[in-house]
Protein backbone atom coordinates (compact mmCIF):
# COMPACT_ATOMS: atom_id res chain seq x y z
CA UNK A 1 0.00 0.00 0.00
CA UNK A 2 1.40 3.42 -0.86
CA UNK A 3 2.38 5.62 2.05
CA UNK A 4 -0.57 8.04 1.90
CA UNK A 5 -1.84 10.10 4.80
CA UNK A 6 -5.08 11.98 4.29
CA UNK A 7 -4.76 15.76 4.62
CA UNK A 8 -8.03 15.55 6.58
CA UNK A 9 -6.37 13.54 9.35
CA UNK A 10 -6.68 15.21 12.74
CA UNK A 11 -3.57 17.07 13.81
CA UNK A 12 -1.97 17.00 17.24
CA UNK A 13 -1.45 20.56 18.43
CA UNK A 14 2.18 21.33 19.27
CA UNK A 15 3.64 18.64 16.98
CA UNK A 16 4.03 20.65 13.77
CA UNK A 17 7.13 20.55 11.61
CA UNK A 18 8.92 23.84 10.86
CA UNK A 19 7.35 23.76 7.39
CA UNK A 20 3.83 23.44 8.77
CA UNK A 21 4.45 26.34 11.12
CA UNK A 22 5.64 28.78 8.48
CA UNK A 23 3.77 28.07 5.24
CA UNK A 24 2.10 31.18 3.88
CA UNK A 25 -1.60 30.41 3.34
CA UNK A 26 -1.67 32.93 0.47
CA UNK A 27 1.05 31.06 -1.45
CA UNK A 28 -0.28 29.83 -4.81
CA UNK A 29 0.85 26.23 -4.15
CA UNK A 30 -0.63 26.14 -0.65
CA UNK A 31 -3.91 27.53 -2.01
CA UNK A 32 -3.96 24.94 -4.80
CA UNK A 33 -3.15 22.08 -2.40
CA UNK A 34 -6.08 23.12 -0.23
CA UNK A 35 -8.65 22.98 -3.06
CA UNK A 36 -7.57 19.67 -4.64
CA UNK A 37 -9.67 16.69 -3.40
CA UNK A 38 -6.59 14.62 -2.49
CA UNK A 39 -8.46 11.74 -0.85
CA UNK A 40 -10.59 11.07 -3.92
CA UNK A 41 -7.75 11.44 -6.41
CA UNK A 42 -5.31 9.32 -4.39
CA UNK A 43 -7.88 6.56 -3.87
CA UNK A 44 -8.46 6.41 -7.65
CA UNK A 45 -4.72 6.29 -8.23
CA UNK A 46 -4.21 3.51 -5.68
CA UNK A 47 -7.07 1.52 -7.24
CA UNK A 48 -5.57 1.72 -10.75
CA UNK A 49 -1.88 1.33 -9.90
CA UNK A 50 -2.39 -1.92 -8.04
CA UNK A 51 -0.10 -3.54 -5.52
CA UNK A 52 2.71 -6.02 -5.86
CA UNK A 53 4.66 -8.06 -3.34
CA UNK A 54 7.84 -7.59 -5.35
CA UNK A 55 9.84 -4.60 -6.50
CA UNK A 56 10.19 -1.11 -5.16
CA UNK A 57 7.48 0.11 -2.78
CA UNK A 58 5.12 2.65 -4.36
CA UNK A 59 5.59 6.39 -3.87
CA UNK A 60 2.95 8.38 -1.99
CA UNK A 61 0.29 9.14 -4.63
CA UNK A 62 0.03 12.74 -3.46
CA UNK A 63 3.72 13.23 -4.30
CA UNK A 64 3.30 11.61 -7.72
CA UNK A 65 0.12 13.49 -8.63
CA UNK A 66 1.38 16.76 -7.18
CA UNK A 67 4.49 16.47 -9.33
CA UNK A 68 2.43 15.93 -12.48
CA UNK A 69 0.15 18.87 -11.64
CA UNK A 70 3.16 21.12 -10.96
CA UNK A 71 4.83 20.00 -14.20
CA UNK A 72 1.79 20.98 -16.25
CA UNK A 73 1.06 24.25 -14.42
CA UNK A 74 4.69 25.34 -14.86
CA UNK A 75 4.66 24.21 -18.50
CA UNK A 76 7.70 21.95 -18.02
CA UNK A 77 8.70 18.94 -20.08
CA UNK A 78 9.93 15.68 -18.54
CA UNK A 79 13.46 17.09 -18.23
CA UNK A 80 12.36 20.26 -16.42
CA UNK A 81 12.76 22.54 -19.43
CA UNK A 82 10.20 25.11 -20.49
Amino acid sequence: MPDYVSPNQLALEGFETPFEQSLNPKNQWVTLANIIPWDEICNLNIKHVGMSDTGRPPINPRVVLGSVITKHLCNLDDKGNR
